[in-house]
């Protein structure tokens, strides 16, 4: 049987300047060409494609597929394009939950006018475990339906809870949709757009529904530039490193964002095969793209492929979950200005396409980047500025690198893009730097030699088996989905295996996340995507593919980022350091600023657990934004006889994530304490403890019960049990208690043993979807003034101090420990991450390394949902630096945004920090309760600090009428 002939493919990548194509044979460039982007993309790749087939001397039936990377789609959304973007309507499936965090309320106002359409709620849904939450509502659908198709909304997402876990639902919710309302309308399934993580996936749903007409039209114009090469194959670039089929790309463009960086890292990689695959040699292989404006940089895996970004996406300031490639992007390029002064500075402004026009090398007045390498004439660039500014330029690269960079020792660095001649031959932290032959168009090698993916997202229950045999059945899936989308079973690999235990679950409950990777299958006999079938019945102009505006690189840079945390979006119109909270009388009325504070400040005070509270913030956001009234009262005023009540959620924090919260989990709990207790009012809220998701919790439920949170709560930081209260150290009872899941009756829990209360409520909890309602034992006023003081005072404080130092340019780090007398015990990248689930919790540790090479000490975290023990390793020497009651976090280095034990993955560079236990935990019996010996570790406890604790100050006291 005759060997199949290799494949003959044509690459273009449309960039903002030049669209870029290559023709390749056997992954061997023939010919390569250059022509400017325009307007309406498709004349660009159509000159491109025509240049291509005369350089390589070829007839035009000889190409098997063109494979094209384009930034139309995210531009649109960028450009806030009306002509471009539909009116959406989403439908979720999720019985009682979500309802506390409406669709498009993480939207930024002008985007949301111009997407949202409608929303609705329908029973369906599932639970972590894979139970239904209730079974899907046929009727009510068909009623969504209806009003749907009376608004005139054609665009309409359907999102289900876990559904990247379970898509039935989904799946039937879309064949019912479309028979009601028939032909002419787009029906998205949200578990084929993101992972788990309902908002983000959601969002991204919304972003990529409405595009999808636009879609179909950019497809089929690229469609029509490659018909003259009769059947070839179109293929669109995605974000991942792979391709999809030009039909599917057009259903989901949200997945082809932001393929540009990742097209250069592909094409850098086989570009430069030959000098980086040594099996001796195991330095990390960077790649450097070099534009006219920017530089993009990023690590690439063993497979070729650039290593994906673990948090979550930014987009136009919409908040997403999909997958982009993990690159530093920074303000340096051939067309990059310089200025010379008392000090050199390069950019961070740049010609971008004027460079031929108004550089110094080309007759202009501006001095570019690219005239320290060209302008020959001494006069026009002075030989001290030559040197001075190719050592600034070196220096910023540099310090990208070294933020890139995972591993000690010189990396290997493959330098690629038309900016590149503005680089040295010596970087510091780089042993071999390589330029390719073909650097200049590396991003249309890229585009051609990408390969098919699949990915499967899921949360499965292990009680019956190993995680390992639910990781195996998760690989056969993803490997077969694979196949059917394109890719050939001969050269099928995985590429990444991610798996993350569920916290406070007691089946052993793991998320899954698998991704695999295969070459094109060359299938000659199948048709191509027409532009006609790519249109479904639309009438195609040209015309709509026009950009509303120039030249948007700069507004994509702003707009595009891959971050942790939430406050760092404060305004900066608002002078922090002159803000002061509205307070009047007792009560402190929240802005949205607060807000803001307060979710860094108790994602520090959570110490590794209790998760990030966007959807509870989003909450709260909408409310002070409605104009209502969002209030906490002062603590130490307090009336004796008053009773205020202690809530939150009891559960794992990741499926609050997913299960969003409901309208009624706590207040039912409330309720059903309030009847067993037969209190027929209360007077304010606290949370059992001020780390995380709970401190807003307790607010939201004030607020619904027109009540104010109390500024207290039971633990002063973050416990994983009910128990580890200020409360119980006291010898007061955790019950009557209440858990609620908001669909039914609330459990009432009598038992007076806290160990034997923690036990009942965690299995309650499982039963009800491993996340539920709780309220516990209610506090008089006398006892409400000896708990924790101004706990959310400290928080906010906290928080304050971490959005100040941003807006100054500061280091948030620093700020906060100065203001909390805090240590910094390491700052370095995560090196591994190991966890297991035990009774429900998640134990592991995380080793990290130190950034520089000449420092051999590691630091070796346990935790147990918290962060519970910090350890110095200096080969056989250890130290210990912090332990609890301390309390540990972890802060990303690059903004001071406080991370979980979910966050923490391999190459994360974070600074690590500890704060002074209060003084109860520090007693004989909360040492007992909360200190190492607690957890099963080993050691003694002994201060971070030799300062003694200082008490937090309330806002009352900070900017109260006393403190004018």
């Amino acid at each position: 049987m005759a060997a199949k002939p290799p494949p003959c493919v044509i690459g273009v990548d449309v960039g903002g300047t030049n669209t870029d194509a290559v023709y390749l044979h056997n992954e061997n460039v023939v010919a390569f060409h250059k022509t400017p982007t325009t307007p309406d993309i498709q004349s660009g790749v159509e000159t491109a494609i025509d240049a291509i087939i005369t350089k390589a001397n070829i007839p035009w039936d000889h190409v098997d597929s063109v494979k094209i990377g384009t930034t139309q789609f995210v531009n649109a959304v960028l450009e806030q394009d009306s002509s471009k973007l539909d009116k959406v309507a989403v439908i979720r499936l999720c019985g009682p939950y979500s309802q506390g965090s409406p669709p498009f309320v993480g939207f930024p106002k002008t985007l949301r006018k111009l997407m949202e359409g409608y929303y609705g709620y329908v029973d369906g849904g599932y639970q972590v475990d894979g139970r239904e939450i209730m079974p899907l509502d046929v009727q009510k659908l068909k009623d969504q339906a209806a009003i749907i198709k009376s608004k005139n909304i054609k665009s309409i997402v359907v999102i289900g809870i876990y559904s990247p876990s379970n898509p039935t639902q989904e799946k039937k919710a879309r064949k019912i949709l479309s028979d009601e309302l028939g032909h002419g309308f787009d029906i998205s399934c949200s578990s084929a757009i993101g992972r788990l993580g309902f908002l983000e996936r959601e969002n991204a749903s919304i972003l990529n529904a409405s595009l999808r007409r636009f879609a179909r039209h950019v497809i089929a114009g690229l469609s029509y530039a490659i018909q003259k090469l009769g059947s070839c194959k179109l293929y669109i670039t995605l974000n991942d490193g792979t391709l999809s089929k030009a039909s599917t790309a057009a259903q989901y463009p949200v997945r082809c964002f932001r393929s540009g960086p990742t097209n250069s890292a592909r094409g850098a990689a086989l570009l430069a095969k030959s000098l980086t695959t040594s099996e001796i040699d195991d330095r990390e292989i960077l790649v450097a793209d070099i534009g006219g404006t920017t530089t993009d940089i990023c690590a690439l895996l063993k497979t070729g492929y650039p290593r994906q970004s673990a948090a979550f996406v930014k987009i136009a300031g919409v908040r997403t979950n999909f997958t982009i490639p993990d690159v530093l992007s920074i303000a340096l390029g051939g067309g990059s200005i310089i200025r010379a002064g008392d000090q050199i500075s390069v950019g961070p402004d740049s010609l971008g396409a004027r460079l031929a026009i108004e550089s110094l090398a080309y007759g202009g007045s501006i001095m570019t980047a690219n005239d320290l390498v060209h302008a020959s004439n001494t006069s026009l660039v002075p030989q001290e500025i030559r040197i001075s500014g190719l050592a600034e330029i070196s220096r910023a690269l540099e310090e990208a690198i070294d933020i890139v960079k995972t591993k000690q020792g010189d990396a290997k660095l493959i330098l690629v893009g038309g900016g590149s001649i503005i680089i040295g031959d010596k970087i510091s932290g780089v042993g071999d730097i390589i330029r390719p032959k073909y650097l200049e168009v590396a991003n249309a090698v890229g585009a051609a030699v990408r390969a098919v993916l699949s990915q499967l997202s899921t949360v499965i229950p292990t009680e019956d088996r190993t995680i390992m045999q639910e990781v195996e059945d998760a690989k056969v899936v993803a490997i077969e989905r694979c196949i059917a989308a394109g890719g050939d079973r001969e050269t099928v690999e995985i590429v990444e295996v991610d798996i993350i235990p569920v916290s406070y679950t007691m089946n052993g409950a793991a998320d899954i996340f698998v991704r695999v990777v295969g070459e094109l299958v060359n299938n000659k006999d199948a048709p191509p995507d027409s532009p006609e079938d790519l249109l479904e019945g639309e009438i195609f102009f040209k015309e709509n593919l026009f950009p509303a505006s120039g030249n948007i690189s700069k507004v994509e840079e702003a707009t595009l980022e891959a971050t942790n945390g939430i406050s760092y979006d404060v305004a900066l119109r608002t002078d922090l350091n002159t803000y002061r909270p509205r307070i009047e009388g007792d009560l402190w009325y929240l802005s949205e600023l607060d807000i803001q504070f307060l979710s860094d400040g108790t994602g520090v005070l959570g110490v590794g657990s209790c998760g990030e509270p966007y959807p509870t913030f989003l909450a709260l956001r909408e409310i002070v934004r409605n104009g209502e009234d969002l209030t906490i009262r002062r603590q130490d005023t307090l009336p004796n006889d008053a009773v205020v009540l202690v809530c939150g959620f009891m559960g794992a924090p990741s499926v609050y994530t997913e299960r969003l919260p409901g309208l009624n989990e706590i207040t039912n709990a409330m309720r059903a304490v309030m009847e067993h207790t037969k209190l027929s009012n209360f007077d304010a809220c606290i949370p059992n403890e001020i780390g995380g998701l709970n401190a807003f919790e307790a607010l939201l439920a004030a607020h619904r019960f027109k009540k104010s949170a109390l500024d207290t709560d039971c633990v002063a930081r973050a416990y994983p049990m009910i128990y580890h209260t200020v409360r119980c150290l006291n010898g007061v009872s955790v019950t009557p208690a209440a858990l609620a899941n908001g669909a039914g009756p609330a459990q009432i829990f009598t038992v007076s043993d806290m160990y034997e209360a923690e036990e009942q409520m965690r299995h309650a909890s499982v039963t009800l979807g491993s996340l539920g309602g709780v309220c516990v034992n209610p506090v008089s006023g006398v006892e409400a003034k000896t708990l924790p003081p101004n706990s959310f005072s400290h928080a906010w404080s906290i928080g304050r101090s971490i959005a100040i130092a941003r807006s100054l340019k500061q280091d948030p780090i620093t700020s906060l420990l100065e203001e909390q007398n805090g240590i910094l015990l390491f700052t370095g990248k995560i090196i591994s991450v190991t966890r297991d689930v035990t009774k429900g919790f998640t134990r592991g540790n995380v080793t990290l390394a130190s950034f520089s090479e000449k420092d051999a000490t590691e630091l070796y975290v346990e935790f147990e949902n918290e962060n519970l023990s910090a350890v110095l390793k200096n080969g056989d020497e250890k130290k210990v630096l912090a332990v609890c009651p301390d309390l540990i976090q972890f802060l990303d280095i690059a903004n001071g945004a406080p991370l979980g034990v979910t966050d923490y993955k391999y190459g994360l560079r974070v600074s690590v920090i500890a704060l002074r236990s209060p003084p109860q935990w520090l007693t004989e019996k909360g040492l007992q309760m909360g200190g190492p010996r607690a957890f099963g570790i080993d050691m003694d406890y002994a201060g971070v600090s030799t300062v003694n604790y200082r008490p937090p100050k309330s806002v009352w006291e900070l900017f109260g009428e006393s403190s004018m």
